[in-house]
């Protein structure tokens, strides 16, 4: 009777441990797949820029020059925060690789960072850094998503 007494808590402590623990898990996995942004499509934003030396996208300046360029940012390919596209002006595109940690953005490019916030399902706000000696960029774009990839469907 004693044994029966101990085993019975000990068996029902098992059984909850092997049922809750996978059930927990797979909670915590579809709560950190739901924090992940989709930011498939094409955002399109003006950049407010200060910019100078070989540039790619502007033509070039010896001295500091105030811009203002229109930007696409296509993003075709995402899995997770992982995600990759191409942001193009009229003059030139590139091909940027980005990851998310929340609502923060962080992508590269050919020459330069950006870092910023997806503030809402179609809007985001992305800073560029780009330090070298032939060019310095230092530039905000406020994009707008026009259009969801077929992908983030």
């Amino acid at each position: 009777m004693v044994r029966i007494r101990v085993a019975l808590p000990v068996f029902c402590l098992v059984c909850l441990i092997l049922f809750a623990v996978p059930a927990l898990a797979r909670e915590h996995k579809e709560k950190r797949d739901k924090t992940v942004p989709d930011v498939t499509g094409v955002w399109k934003g003006t950049s407010d820029s200060v910019a100078m030396g070989k540039l790619g996208h502007a033509d070039a300046a010896e001295a500091p020059q105030f811009l203002h360029v229109d930007w696409t940012l296509t993003i075709d390919k995402q899995d997770g925060p992982n995600f990759s596209g191409v942001k193009a002006s009229a003059k030139a595109k590139e091909t940027v690789l980005g990851v998310l940690d929340g609502n923060k953005i962080y992508l590269a490019d050919d020459d330069g960072v950006y870092i910023g916030q997806v503030t809402g399902k179609n809007t985001m706000i992305v800073k560029y850094l780009e330090a070298g000696k032939d060019s310095k960029v230092a530039s905000i774009t406020h994009y707008r998503r026009e259009a969801v990839s077929p992908a983030g469907q």
